[in-house]
C-alpha cells in the first residue's frame, strides 16, 4: 500500500492521475480523514494515467491510498479555486519518472514536472500573463500531448497552474495512438473568458490527421466543450499532411484572421485564413497562401505567428514561423527560426526585411501576444535534434522578449522586468578581473565595447561542457563542445559594428543579446551541473565597462 497524506481546507481541489496495469483493469484510489473513508476514486480503462478530481468537504489532513499492485499513481496536487491565480497549485505527489528537480534553470521557466516543448496560448488577462505549452505529465519525454499552464505578474516569476487542457480519451486509452492536444493560441474575451484555438492530432487518421480546434475557457483553468473549425484541407496541389499550429489574431481590416502552417513538395508554407464571425468561432474560410519559404526539400513550416509591432514600427507587423527538419549545410544547424518584417493590409503581406531569430538555435517554436507594454514573444528554448525518444529531456522557456523596430532593423531585446532577477554588482571591472566566480551558476554580463569591434573572448567555467563567447570584429561565435565526439553545429553571426552584449547564465541554458537584440543567440547544454565561473580577455582598454550582476532564482510558485 501506498499513500501521501495532504491538508486541505474546504473546497480544495485535489487533481491526481491514476492508472490500472493493463487497460482491462480498473485502478482506484481510497480517501480518508481522521480514520474514516471518505471516498474510493476510481480510474478509468486506459492504457495512459487519466485525471480523477476530489473536492475536500471540510478542512483537515486527508490520507490518499492505493494498492501498487492493481493502482500507479503518476502526479497529484491541490489548489483553492479562489487563490490559485496568486497561490498556484501545491505538489502532493510526483514520482522519480516525471518529477524534475530545483537543479536546473534557475532564471527560466521550466514545469515542475514531465516534458515540455511549444509555448501556447499567450495572451493577457486583468494585467495577468497566461503561458500554456505543450506538456506530457507522467515523463520527461515526449507523449500524448497536452497543455500545461502558469501565469506571471511581471514576465520573470511564475505561479504554476493546473493542468489546462487534456488530449480526447481514446487517445489515452490505446498506446498504439499517437497524438494529442497539440500548439495553438488565446484570445481573451471582453467578459474575462479565453477563446483558445488549437490541432488535435492523430497520426495517419484519414482523412487528415490534423485538423483545428476551438473552446472557451470561462475560469481560465480549463476549457469547455470543444468544436472543430478547420477539418478539410485548402486546395494547394501537392499540399502535405500537416496543417497545425492555429494562430489567431485581430486583422487590420477588423476580422478575425488564423495563421496555419504546412508544406507543399516545393516549400514551407504559412496558410491564412479568416472569419467574420465577431466571436471567431466558426465561418473559417481559407484566404490564401500568406508565405512561402522555398526549401531544397519539403519540410513544413511551424508554429506561425503575426504581431503588429509599435513605436517606429507603427503599421509593420512581423511574421515568425520555424522549419522544422531544415538544416543549414554551412553551420550544420538545425531547425532554424524567422522573423520577416511587412506591411499586412489583412489577406497579402509585404515583406521588407528579414532576419534568423536565433543563432544559437535554440528558440523554437516563439510566440508572440500583445502585452499591455507592447508585442513580446517567448520561445521554446531547446532544439529538436537533441530529443531522442528513448531518453529524458528537461527543458525550459527562454526569457520573454521585446520586438521593437528600430532604424530599419527588428531588435528583440529581454523585457525590462528581468532587471527584477538582479540582486548586485559581483564585479564592476569584469575585463580585469580574471577568473570571476558565479553564485549559484546564475548571472547577467553587460559588456560595452570601447570602440565598436573591439575583440574579445568571454569563457565560460564548466566541469565537462567547453564554452565561450568570441568576437574577433567580424565574426560573433558561441563555440560549444558539449562532452562526445559528435560533430558539432557553428554557432555564428556577422558583424562589425558589436559595440554592446548581454549574457544571461543559468544552470543548463545561455542567452546571448548583441546591441539590444539585434542578433540573438540561445544554447541549451545537458548537465544539471553550474558554469561555475567566468573570464573575460580583451586588449587593454578596449572594454571600458564590463560587470556581472549576482541573480535570485525566479520564484517559482509551487508549493
Amino acid at each position: 500500500m501506498t499513500e501521501f497524506e495532504a491538508g486541505l481546507d474546504a473546497g480544495d481541489i485535489v487533481h491526481l492521475w491514476q492508472k490500472a496495469p493493463s487497460r482491462t483493469a480498473l485502478s482506484e484510489v481510497r480517501v480518508a480523514k481522521g480514520g474514516a473513508e471518505l471516498a474510493v476514486l476510481p480510474g478509468a480503462h486506459s492504457d495512459d494515467f487519466t485525471r480523477t478530481v476530489f473536492e475536500a468537504p471540510s478542512a483537515g489532513i486527508y490520507r490518499f491510498a492505493w494498492d501498487d499492485a492493481a493502482t500507479a499513481v503518476s502526479l497529484a496536487y491541490a489548489y483553492a479555486p479562489a487563490r490559485v491565480m496568486e497561490d498556484g497549485i501545491r505538489l502532493l505527489r510526483a514520482t522519480e519518472k516525471n518529477r524534475n528537480a530545483d537543479a536546473r534553470y534557475g532564471l527560466h521557466f521550466q514545469p515542475a514536472w514531465g516534458w515540455m516543448n511549444d509555448p501556447n496560448g499567450l495572451c493577457e488577462v486583468d494585467g495577468r500573463t497566461h503561458l500554456f505549452y505543450q506538456h506530457y505529465p507522467h515523463a520527461r519525454r515526449w507523449n500524448t500531448m497536452h497543455w500545461g499552464h502558469a501565469a506571471s505578474r511581471n514576465l520573470v516569476d511564475w505561479v504554476h497552474l493546473p493542468i489546462f487542457l487534456e488530449p480526447r480519451a481514446d487517445l489515452l486509452a490505446d498506446n498504439r495512438l499517437t497524438g494529442g492536444a497539440f500548439s495553438g493560441s488565446a484570445v481573451p474575451r471582453a467578459d474575462g473568458s479565453l477563446r483558445i484555438y488549437y490541432t488535435d492530432r492523430e497520426d495517419d487518421r484519414e482523412p487528415s490527421q490534423e485538423w483545428q480546434i476551438t473552446a472557451v475557457s470561462n475560469d481560465l483553468l480549463s476549457p469547455g466543450p470543444s468544436q472543430p473549425i478547420i477539418t478539410t484541407r485548402p486546395a494547394i496541389p501537392n499540399f502535405g499532411k500537416d496543417i497545425r499550429d492555429p494562430y489567431v489574431f485581430r486583422g487590420p481590416d477588423g476580422l478575425w484572421k488564423m495563421l496555419v502552417a504546412g508544406a507543399d513538395d516545393q516549400a514551407g508554407l504559412v496558410l491564412l485564413y479568416e472569419t467574420s464571425d465577431s466571436d471567431g468561432a466558426g465561418g473559417w474560410a481559407f484566404v490564401d497562401v500568406l508565405h512561402r519559404e522555398p526549401l531544397p526539400r519539403s519540410v513544413p513550416a511551424e508554429c506561425p505567428c503575426l504581431i503588429a509591432l509599435d513605436g517606429e514600427g507603427e503599421g509593420l507587423h512581423a511574421l515568425l514561423f520555424g522549419l522544422i527538419g531544415y538544416r543549414d549545410e554551412q553551420t550544420r544547424r538545425r531547425n532554424l527560426s524567422y522573423a520577416i518584417v511587412g506591411r499586412f493590409d489583412g489577406r497579402t503581406f509585404e515583406p521588407i526585411l528579414r532576419r534568423e531569430l536565433d543563432f544559437g538555435t535554440d528558440c523554437y517554436a516563439i510566440q508572440a501576444f500583445q502585452h499591455h507594454s507592447g508585442p513580446v514573444g517567448i520561445s521554446w528554448a531547446a532544439n529538436w535534434t537533441d530529443v531522442f525518444k528513448d531518453r529524458d529531456f528537461r527543458s525550459a522557456m527562454t526569457l520573454p522578449r521585446r520586438f521593437v523596430w528600430q532604424d530599419g532593423a527588428l531588435l528583440m531585446p529581454p523585457v525590462e522586468s528581468v532587471r527584477e532577477l538582479r540582486t548586485d554588482v559581483a564585479e564592476a571591472d569584469l575585463a580585469g578581473a580574471g577568473a570571476v566566480a558565479l553564485r549559484d551558476g546564475l548571472g547577467e554580463i553587460e559588456i560595452e565595447l570601447g570602440e565598436a569591434g573591439a575583440p574579445f573572448t568571454l569563457e565560460f567555467e564548466h566541469p565537462d561542457h567547453r564554452m565561450s563567447l568570441t568576437y574577433d570584429g567580424q565574426t560573433l561565435e558561441l563555440v560549444f563542445d558539449p562532452p562526445g565526439n559528435r560533430v558539432v553545429p557553428r554557432y555564428l553571426t556577422r558583424t562589425t559594428t558589436l559595440s554592446r552584449v548581454t549574457v544571461f547564465v543559468d544552470v543548463g541554458l545561455l542567452e546571448i543579446y548583441a546591441d539590444g537584440g539585434l542578433q540573438n543567440a540561445t544554447k541549451r547544454f545537458e548537465s544539471d551541473l553550474p558554469i561555475g565561473g567566468v573570464h573575460l580577455k580583451s586588449d587593454a582598454g578596449s572594454i571600458p565597462s564590463a560587470r556581472l550582476w549576482n541573480l535570485r532564482p525566479r520564484l517559482n510558485g509551487l508549493g
